[in-house]
């Protein structure tokens, strides 16, 4: 019977280990009511699979006009920020999904309201932001 323990504690240490990290993300001051969340989850070759999914987001246009996309952003402290992807944007439901591979660990993801899907730099305009940290 002690033996079962054993295995049975071995195997949830070992699943345990590749288990998803999940963040909940709320909308900035200027777009409270998105709320959402982020997926993280460990991948070949020292990659991390980042998913977000954002609710209650608006039209881009909505939010100010000429605004288009919604561009999720990795930003590191003393680094310029990274633009990662154009979030899919579902305007009858109202949600914008991404899904990225990184290597980076420890970092802010943002996600801006752009008037282009190829921006140099994150405009003013912050929809949502977490930061976050994985071993």
């Amino acid at each position: 019977m002690g033996l079962r323990y054993v295995f049975l504690f071995a195997v949830l240490a070992v699943a345990s280990c590749n288990r998803p990290a999940d963040y909940a993300i709320v909308g900035s001051a200027d777009v409270p009511s998105v709320h959402g969340d982020v997926r993280i989850e460990k991948i070949d070759g020292g990659q991390l699979l980042f998913t977000v999914q954002l609710d209650e987001l608006p039209p881009p246009s909505q939010i100010e006009p000429g605004l288009t996309d919604y561009v999720l952003w990795f930003v590191v402290v003393g680094e310029d920020p990274q633009r990662a992807i154009v979030l899919e944007y579902d305007a009858e439901a109202r949600v914008g999904r991404a899904s990225v591979a990184t290597s980076l660990r420890d970092f802010e993801m943002q996600v801006t309201a752009e008037n282009n899907p190829e921006p140099n730099t994150p405009s003013y305009l912050l929809v949502a932001s977490q930061q976050i940290r994985e071993k």
